[in-house]
């Protein structure tokens, strides 16, 4: 057992319960007595007071995280994602037991990855899948020098866990359970790694200690120094800090900088980048797309746009968002000091997903003919907004990632390349 109650368990183990829920209804008797008592059991309830938000930058060639990087900003500035209509090659199919697969990509140093209603692994270079499982895979990201981290359950009984992966091979080296039941929005940091869940709580973990700590939120990001988290109860987008000095011995986890209070709608990821924190929501009434100062939590501008908002792609003082509505939506360039509209392109199709690569926007989407869902993948020009190429797919790709001169998509289970 490590430090606060985290376990890591071999692969032969059986989960135990929550020495930190045990430890702390085991305080509660002793939490009517010296106030030292409540400050202890506080303590264990909470987690350890280490706060680490040391930023990294995914190397070139990599797309390590959902969003690209910890900042969620969806930009990889060394891709250079085709301009002409690419071809289109299939490279594998992931297994799973679900009806309606969904998978998004992640592409590391070694290795291409495909995680959601299974799993599946496959060398960055080509060839067959070198792992595959069906169990749910709902997050997953590597982390600086390649070490992987997923959020998996071996069965719909299973508990939730956190599983580190050897970076070499992706074997599964170490594995602590996770007490949430719908865990969202993994961030991977250069030493701990970031997981919210559905009630509001943000779980971190260092993994080569399994020292943890949690705070309020859902929707984790790190920039500038900061840990940035969207949905906290009560408070909306929140910023945390790391402790300094004797502040880090007497406090629990990091120190919450600002809170910028809730907004409309069921927010997406946030997203970091030129000091503002920028995030879109979705909502039946109308989604939002809106931007907080990263420094201060002040509410810059709120923009009404649809009924899903894409969290905008950030690149210097722009921002690309994609609109979904019932059967229509529109692509968008935004400037992100004002929040006006730069130039729009209106689509007969949800448009969602957007990633930057060089001078090129990608945006994926779902279209409705003749009531089946078929998918869309459509590329622009950062500057013109001029569509560059469309390619239609069978069904609606799960996610998108930039690396090279490809676009990596997947659609169901199975995982394609255009170039």
């Amino acid at each position: 057992m490590f430090a606060d109650g985290f376990y890591r368990l071999r692969n032969d183990e059986e989960p135990m319960p929550s020495i930190t829920r045990r430890r702390f209804l085991a305080a509660v008797g002793t939490a009517l007595g010296v106030t030292a008592g409540s400050y202890g059991a506080y303590r264990l309830h909470r987690g350890a007071t280490d706060a680490a938000f040391d930023p990294w930058t995914p190397p070139s060639g990599t797309w390590p995280l959902r969003r690209h990087d910890p900042a969620n900003t969806a930009h990889n500035p060394t891709a250079t994602p085709p301009r002409e209509r690419p071809a289109v090659r299939r490279i594998g199919s992931a297994p799973s037991a679900s009806r309606r697969p969904r998978f998004a990509p992640l592409v590391g140093p070694e290795h291409l990855v495909v995680y959601g209603s299974g799993f599946a692994a496959y060398p960055s270079d080509g060839g067959d899948a070198t792992d595959e499982r069906e169990a749910p895979t709902p997050l997953a990201g590597f982390g600086p020098a390649g070490r992987l981290l997923t959020i998996a359950r071996d069965d719909a009984a299973a508990p939730v866990a956190i599983v580190d992966h050897a970076p070499a091979d992706l074997r599964e080296t170490a594995r602590f359970p996770l007490d949430a039941d719908h865990p969202q929005g993994l961030i991977v940091g250069s030493r701990e790694a970031y997981v919210g869940g559905q009630d509001g709580t943000l779980r971190a973990l260092d993994p080569d200690t399994g020292r943890r700590w949690r705070a309020d939120g859902a929707m984790p990001a790190l920039g500038d120094g900061r840990l940035y988290a969207a949905d906290a109860p009560l408070d909306g987008t929140v910023a945390y800090t790391e402790r300094r000095g004797l502040d880090r011995r007497l406090g629990v986890g990091p120190r919450r900088a600002w809170s910028a209070g809730a907004i409309d709608g069921f927010p997406h990821r946030p997203a970091v980048a030129g000091g503002r924190v920028v995030l879109g929501t979705s909502a039946e009434a109308g989604g939002v797309l809106a931007a907080v100062d990263a420094g201060t939590g002040e509410r810059l501008w709120t923009r009404p746009l649809g009924r899903d908002v894409s969290t905008p792609a950030l690149v210097d003082d722009t921002g690309y968002v994609a609109v979904g509505g019932d059967v229509a939506g529109f692509v968008a360039a935004v400037d992100l000091p004002t929040g006006e509209t730069r130039w729009r392109d209106d689509v007969d199709w949800r448009a969602a997903e957007p990633v930057v690569g060089d001078e090129t926007l990608v945006v994926a989407g779902e279209m409705r003919q003749a009531g089946e869902a078929g998918g869309v993948i459509r590329a622009y020009d950062v500057a013109t907004g001029d569509s560059l190429w469309t390619r239609t797919l069978e069904d609606v790709p799960g996610g998108l990632a930039l690396v090279g001169e490809r676009v990596f998509a997947t659609v169901g289970a199975s995982l394609y390349a255009l170039r």
